[in-house]
């Protein structure tokens, strides 16, 4: 009798064969059904009660009189005693202005001392005795060619601008003032000396030329004409 399978046999055990192996596995994983968990019923847990939290005050600063202290005694400083105030500055000073005149003249007698300044502003001739003021400025001093002025602890000095001309300077000794070309000879007396006023030779010094003798006009040959 054979015993050969046929081919939907083979098909139905290998079938069957893989059914029992997959059997065989699921009941080791579950260890044959002692591990299988059911539905667990869901739990409705009720949230305990908190109280409600009191809310604090919002800050606020403390009133500025109960800053005092820390403004008397300042934590900062070794001394615990405020920074004394800087004194205010010193307004500026008044200066003097300077220029306003000028000095034309002075007189001095036995009345007083007179100055005669030109004011610049309006160009007038003003007349100021010394121990005066003009324009709210002192005459201190008046001199013969120079006069003072004082303001504000400061001082002015005019100087007298007078129009004589500079001194000529002296004559060189052997030159006879105004002669031509400022050179020549001085005049001789007869005899050989010198003219008594005249200045005398400087030693050493060339001699000038005598002028060529003038000719004499001869007279014309002819008679002149009647």
């Amino acid at each position: 009798m054979s015993t050969s399978l046929t081919p939907l046999q083979a098909e139905a055990a290998f079938w069957m064969v893989l059914v029992f192996a997959l059997m065989l596995g699921i009941g080791i994983e579950t260890n044959w059904g002692r591990q299988m968990q059911w539905p667990v019923p869901e739990v409705v847990e009720t949230p305990p009660a908190f109280a409600k939290p009191v809310l604090a005050e919002p800050f606020r600063l403390a009133p500025p009189d109960e800053f005092t202290n820390i403004t008397q005694r300042p934590l900062f400083i070794v001394t615990r005693r405020p920074t004394p105030a800087a004194p205010p500055p010193e307004p500026p000073k008044p200066r003097m202005q300077k220029g306003q005149f000028v000095l034309t003249g002075t007189i001095l007698v036995a009345e007083g001392k007179f100055a005669f300044l030109l004011e610049k502003a309006g160009n007038r001739s003003r007349v100021v005795a010394e121990g005066k003021e003009i324009n709210g400025i002192l005459v201190k001093e008046v001199a013969k060619e120079r006069v003072v002025l004082s303001q504000f602890d400061d001082t002015e000095d005019l100087i007298l601008k007078s129009n004589t001309p500079p001194p000529r300077p002296p004559a060189t000794a052997g030159v006879v003032p105004g002669a031509p070309g400022g050179a020549g000879p001085a005049p001789a007396a007869p005899g050989g000396a010198a003219a008594p006023g005249a200045p005398a030779a400087i030693p050493g010094a060339p001699a000038a030329k005598p002028p060529p003798a003038r000719t004499p006009a001869l007279p014309s040959a002819w008679p002149p004409r009647q």
